[in-house]
């Protein structure tokens, strides 16, 4: 079939008063892996939602199989043939694989289901993927890559034409992304249009056969992935040049900032030391698991370590909260920026007030003409967009929200910054200025601990990389040196790790 399966011609939407999408075009053919990528706020997401049935559009049209189509929700685009595979899982953990894969589509015989069917095409289904599950298994036991594979067989089990995937690896560390991502390639290889949104462009270049730009609500362009680089594709999401996707490594560390040593909690992590240096960004690599956050926390004072000590600038530290590791002058941004770090549903100057009230406040009550003043300068130095700082957190793009949440902690200045996943769900030129400000931090005498799943970021950000195994120290790298293939083999706990 030489024909496109599905054709997006023209869609327009606007949310109130704002255009969001202004006459955009898409095609995607059988077989074939379409990738969508653009900045957040660039429509990618909104473009998906209307053809999935959950937005309706303001203006254009749709073909799916070369007929009209006009879904009028979600329902009935499955239905018609358009799955859609969201970031966050609609799994039940306690239901089987089997029972979550054919959700709403379960045999019965009469009245009651007939579970020796229902287990057997579960079964050939994850046999056709590969994959060596037992169906009755609880999706709960599951690790969250197997759990992502069952929610794509899940929108697989509707004999879809086209299933759209909005961000399925944010999440996922390296070993997992790739099971997703060979259960992709599959799905197109039984001639099923894919259509891929991601922010990681190492994925994208891996697994798509062709790429459309889109930025502030408009087409950029189409390629195929084969005839384009990283470069240009980034160039026409950004709209500007940048050459550097990370900021020069420093040139020499200074003296030890931070020294933990043999920081142990039972069942998380064990005998872990080692030392942060002034104008350094250290990284922490290794597997979903193997102990990086649980680390960071207890450092923190967010979990209370059984045993160990934690130096900062030569002097022994007593952590047993969280406040006494900001008092001591270390801060902490948490993987779950939206549960654990920001307010959601209050404003961008009450977000960055609420780490600095202290500085904001005379004789014991807040200056709003401090807070104002403060949230507009941090606002400006991270360069955060949006209509005003009264704006809610939940309407910024999740590149905008982590930069307010990087800006309360930056007002308060600690000497020992540590940031977990910092660029997870943020788009590329997003993740650029936020490398540039942790780099700035760190070179003006600071240090800066960064934990990231995402090998490209750890390696072209870090100075050095310790690579974590089993909750141990597996290895330790130089940034300038490092390697994808050695972070790898120390990740799963080979101590002699290729160079």
């Amino acid at each position: 079939m030489n024909h496109p399966v599905l054709v997006l011609n023209v869609i327009r939407k606007s949310f109130g008063e704002v255009e969001v999408l202004h006459g955009v075009d898409l095609d995607v053919m059988p077989g074939e892996v379409h990738a969508l990528v653009g900045e957040n706020g660039a429509g990618k997401s909104t473009l998906m939602k209307i053809a999935a049935g959950i937005h309706a559009s303001d203006g254009g049209s749709m073909t799916l199989m070369g007929r009209p189509y006009a879904p009028n929700s979600p329902l009935d685009a499955d239905h018609m043939g358009i799955g859609m595979v969201h970031q966050e899982l609609s799994l039940a953990p306690d239901l089987s694989v089997a029972e979550n894969i054919f959700a709403g589509r379960l045999p019965t015989n009469g009245c009651f289901v007939n579970w020796q069917e229902l287990n057997s095409q579960a079964s050939r289904l994850l046999a056709d993927f590969g994959l060596s599950i037992d169906p009755r298994t609880p999706i709960s036991s599951l690790s969250i890559g197997y759990r992502q594979v069952i929610e794509v067989l899940k929108a697989l089990a509707s004999d879809p034409k086209v299933i759209i995937f909005d961000e399925p690896t944010s999440s996922l560390e390296a070993r997992e992304a790739t099971l997703v991502l060979d259960t992709i390639r599959k799905l197109a290889a039984k001639s099923i249009g894919v259509v891929y949104i991601s922010h990681r462009m190492d994925e994208v270049f891996r697994i798509s056969d062709r790429i459309t730009v889109l930025r502030d609500g408009s087409l950029v362009g189409t390629w195929n992935a084969a005839d384009v680089s990283r470069e240009s594709v980034v160039h026409a999401m950004i709209g500007r040049e940048m050459t550097e996707l990370y900021p020069d490594k420093a040139s020499a560390a200074g003296d030890v900032l931070l020294k933990v040593e043999g920081l142990t909690r039972t069942g998380a992590f064990r005998d872990v030391s080692f030392v942060l240096r002034k104008g350094e960004i250290l990284g922490f690599s290794g597997l979903v698991g193997a102990g990086r956050t649980e680390v960071m926390r207890a450092i923190f004072g967010a979990d209370i370590a059984d045993s160990g000590a934690i130096y900062l600038g030569g002097v022994l530290l007593d952590i047993r909260s969280a406040k006494d590791a900001v008092d001591a002058g270390i801060a902490y941004l948490p993987e779950e920026r939206k549960a654990q770090g920001l307010f959601m549903e209050r404003s961008i100057e009450d977000n960055i007030l609420c780490g600095n009230i202290g500085r904001c406040s005379r004789r014991g009550i807040v200056r709003s003409v401090l807070s104002r003043s403060l949230a507009l300068e941090m606002c400006g130095r991270l360069s955060v967009k949006a209509k005003s700082i009264e704006q809610e957190l939940q309407n910024l793009s999740g590149g905008n929200q982590q930069k307010v949440l990087l800006a309360r902690w930056l007002a308060m200045k600690p000497k020992a910054l540590i940031v977990d996943e910092p660029t997870r769900g943020v788009d590329v030129g997003a993740k650029g200025e936020i490398h540039r400000m942790l780099r700035e931090y760190a070179s003006a005498g600071n240090g800066v601990i960064v934990v990231s799943s995402e090998m490209p970021e750890i390696i072209g950000l870090c100075d050095r990389i310790i690579v974590l195994h089993e909750g141990c120290i597996s290895g330790e790298v130089e940034g300038a040196t490092a390697s994808e293939a050695q972070l790898a083999s120390l990740a799963f706990g080979n101590h002699s790790a290729p160079h």
